[in-house]
């Protein structure tokens, strides 16, 4: 129960600081917004590329939907860093409070922002004319598949920040990571146009799984495989990135 409690605590206190400046909860939301708006008024000729039904704003909003998760993962890095030099996390460590209630608390707050901002992003991409064809049932498969995605993500920003102490540094290898892996995926564009070496380096790209079982969630065209296959790159990122936070985590609590 003490775990519970403390975890609670600590989400409190995280979120508490989210409402009352709001900014931390749209400053990450500016570039899929802007994408989302831009790409999908003036990209519509790439419609031809998805066959006779194909809808370039169906095929956009995962992409998105992708973008915005990981960019909001460098909250996780930021914030983590910013408890660590503030002397925060310190405090924390001289109490009975449960350790892991501290990384439990992060990623919880984390986890509701990034599902208030996907709710956002597929709210405005509704009145722009996107149709959910699975409904409400393939919505909350949508925002569980993203919420794991974003744990997984969070995880390597979170050993950044633990392991550097530095939000620039969180900033930089995001970016550095997010940018090329997001423009050769699937997630904005139609693999049949990228050059071979682009389709190949698609093909083993976590961020097109990821956008891939979101576009069927969407469409309707879900396949046992897509789903299987998505779920284990993301069970494996997860494992990856959050033995090397609580590795770096340790170090920091002993």
């Amino acid at each position: 129960m003490t775990l519970f409690y403390d975890t609670q605590s600590l989400f409190i206190r995280a979120f508490t600081k989210i409402i009352r400046n709001p900014t931390l909860l749209f400053i990450n939301l500016f570039t899929p917004l802007l994408f989302l708006l831009l790409f999908s008024q003036l990209l519509q000729k790439l419609s031809v590329f998805l066959g006779p039904s194909g809808s370039y704003l169906a095929y956009l909003t995962p992409g998105i939907l992708v973008l915005t998760v990981v960019t909001g993962a460098f909250q996780s890095g930021m914030s983590i860093v910013n408890d660590l030099n503030s002397g925060f996390l310190s405090k924390v460590l001289l109490t009975p409070s449960s350790r892991g209630a501290i990384l439990l608390g992060r990623l919880m707050t984390d986890l509701l922002v990034l599902i208030m901002q996907s709710a956002i992003i597929i709210g405005l991409a509704l009145l722009l004319g996107l149709r959910i064809v699975t409904g409400v049932e393939g919505l909350l498969l949508i925002f569980v598949t993203l919420a794991f995605f974003g744990l997984a993500w969070s995880g390597l920003l979170l050993a950044v920040g633990l392991k550097t102490r530095k939000a620039e540094t969180v900033s930089a290898v995001g970016n550095l990571l997010v940018f090329p892996l997001l423009f050769v995926s699937s997630a904005l564009f139609p693999i049949s146009i990228m050059p071979h070496w682009a389709q190949t380096v698609s093909d083993y790209n976590p961020l097109s799984y990821v956008s891939n079982v979101t576009r069927d969630l969407i469409n309707g065209g879900l396949t046992w495989s897509t789903f299987v296959s998505a779920y284990a790159v993301i069970a494996l990122m997860t494992i990856l990135t959050f033995s090397a936070t609580l590795y770096q985590f340790r170090k920091v609590v002993s």
